[in-house]
């Protein structure tokens, strides 16, 4: 799903514009706000998120590029579609994804916005290689793997401890958990996940048993099978 901005003060551009991102997107676009004018544009970006902003450089004597410099910029993708093409050099110095010069075909915009399309995929494939999603509250949370200190199995779930202290359980088998984590992560116990990243020591207890001391001051069980594996991977 797409949420866009088109900041364009010229009124049959805005419409041509319109056309094409309706047709590129489709159902996907689920929101097309337009303005003429910098500073609503700039108000209606600091309040809502969006994914992609289609901005014109010039709009009746003020900068485009000041949309550029508010920190929200990086949370979405920017196509500058403008006639002065001697700003496409600062244009992807603000970090833009593609500058469409004036006047443009039907081809070449659709072009840009199949370039932000694949540009979106790749990074939530990515982000999917390096995070966990979890339903709560109706919504879908993203964890990233570097967040995680451990993670603990609770019958046929998955409680996952973060290195803020917070606890998420997910309904989710160790196992099936375990099939989509990366290799800084290793199983210390049939019980227990851990992020090698964040092992301080192993501690050695009475009969012959075994921890991992992990973060600040988590322990965390390791079984005699895997003493000396997690010791060969540590070094």
């Amino acid at each position: 799903m797409v949420r866009a901005v088109l900041v364009e003060d010229d009124k049959l551009m805005a419409r041509t514009i319109q056309h094409y991102c309706r047709e590129a997107f489709g159902k996907n676009l689920v929101s097309l706000k337009t303005f003429d004018e910098l500073t609503p544009a700039l108000y209606s970006i600091r309040e809502n998120p969006i994914d992609l902003l289609l901005l014109d450089i010039n709009l009746k004597g003020q900068s485009g590029y000041e949309i550029l410099k508010l920190p929200e910029k990086d949370s979405f993708y920017t196509i500058v579609i403008s006639s002065d093409k001697q700003n496409a050099v600062t244009a992807f110095d603000f970090g833009v994804l593609d500058f469409v010069a004036k006047p443009f075909t039907r081809e070449r915009f659709i072009a840009a916005i199949d370039r932000m399309k694949s540009a979106s995929a790749s990074k939530a494939d990515s982000t999917r290689k390096n995070s966990i999603s979890l339903k709560k509250d109706g919504m879908i949370e993203v964890i990233r793997f570097q967040d995680i200190l451990y993670l603990e199995a609770s019958g046929n779930f998955t409680e996952i401890h973060l290195k803020s202290g917070r606890k998420e359980l997910i309904r989710r088998t160790m196992e099936s958990v375990l099939s989509e984590l990366n290799s800084d992560f290793f199983r210390s116990h049939r019980s227990f996940i851990i992020n090698l990243s964040e092992v301080k020591k192993i501690l050695h207890g009475k009969g012959n048993h075994f921890k991992v001391l992990l973060g600040e001051s988590a322990e965390v069980a390791l079984s005699r099978s895997n003493y000396n594996t997690l010791k060969e991977m540590l070094g």
